[in-house]
């Protein structure tokens, strides 16, 4: 065995007690792969260890020859596994080799190389009309003009940053890792940032804030309607506080905290959790819209307060429009505001 380069993937369990597996290390000895790693789960959980060879693009189905912490009835803390390389795969060879780590069950977080991995959506290139209509009830003035705006194409997280994804930053930089109010951290959306920690994030992993206009075309991911899901937003579809839906529409369930990302359904472009669950920081200085036709805009070159969008669990369906607009304080935090990122294509 040669050149191999050790990645590894973590994948976590989307249940609400957070399992997580974290501070995984490789090592060879002779024929052998050492693969350490430490689990974090109240009950016994099902532990996989998965190779690719073509640098996490495609994994094997689960590696059979392996003894130690692995399989069924592994409890947390700290542990091991030994795999027997060529007893299951005679030449191992190359430089893009990853290893992953899986709890069978749930498919949301992954990290690679020490670094959180992205799963990315690619956002299209093109024309939308941005703002509400002046006849779209429960409309702020600030939501207007509407104005015609092109883009480039983006990638966008398909889900909103996890505690997870947030908490092996703060591992890796000595950041102050944030509260979590209790409701568990793992896949739960990262609450308790404020813009400048979203940021400090997006840069550590070499990709940025959207800009409000990426926001609210890949919310919209082709719609003119209040939602993305149609006139109504059930708290079926999506997790905001279902006491006060919009207008007419049916009322439903207020869980009063964030739900792991990923719980609801996609819009068509295949992102969660654009309407609801937490606020999402922009990155665009608030300011009132120019109107006319306009490409690529950023916001103004400055300002008082930052952008928010999307709405969250503790507020109306009305304020998860597609078109609503949050103005914030960019060093404030709250449990009802979180983030994603985006990267150029």
């Amino acid at each position: 065995m040669k050149n191999i380069l050790f990645g590894f993937l973590i994948f976590l369990s989307a249940q609400v007690n957070a399992q997580s597996v974290s501070q995984v290390e490789i090592s060879q000895i002779g024929k052998i792969i050492v693969v350490e790693y430490v689990l974090e789960a109240i009950e016994a959980q099902e532990i996989l260890l998965y190779l690719s060879q073509d640098g996490g693009v495609s994994f094997s189905k689960p590696l059979e020859k392996v003894s130690g912490d692995v399989g069924k009835g592994v409890l947390q803390g700290k542990k091991r596994i030994v795999w027997n390389v060529f007893e299951e795969i005679p030449e191992l060879v190359g430089d893009n080799v990853v290893f992953l780590v899986e709890i069978a069950e749930g498919l949301i977080w992954e990290a690679k190389n020490g670094k959180p991995r992205i799963e990315w959506v690619v956002i299209p290139a093109g024309t939308f009309t941005m703002g509400s209509p002046n006849t779209e009830q429960e409309r702020a003035i600030v939501e207007g003009p509407q104005h015609s705006v092109t883009l480039n194409g983006f990638n966008m997280s398909k889900y909103e940053v996890s505690f997870a994804q947030y908490d092996a930053f703060c591992d890796a930089t000595g950041r102050q890792k944030p509260k979590d109010n209790g409701w568990g951290r793992g896949n739960q959306p990262v609450i308790n940032v404020n813009w400048y920690d979203a940021r400090a994030f997006a840069q550590w992993m070499g990709c940025r804030l959207p800009t409000e206009a990426e926001w609210e075309y890949a919310c919209r991911a082709g719609t003119t309607t209040p939602f993305n899901a149609g006139n109504c937003l059930n708290s079926r579809q999506d997790n905001y506080n279902g006491n006060y839906p919009y207008l007419n529409c049916t009322k439903g369930s207020n869980l009063k905290k964030t739900s792991s990302v990923g719980s609801y359904a996609s819009n068509a472009w295949g992102l969660y959790d654009m309407h609801g669950n937490v606020w999402e920081w922009c990155s665009d200085w608030y300011g009132n819209y120019s109107g006319g036709f306009v490409s690529n805009p950023t916001g103004p070159i400055s300002g008082s307060y930052r952008i928010l969008r999307g709405g969250s669990w503790y507020f109306s369906g009305g304020s998860c429009r597609s078109a609503s607009r949050g103005a914030v304080d960019p060093s404030r935090y709250n449990n009802y505001i979180g983030f994603r990122v985006v990267s150029s294509n």
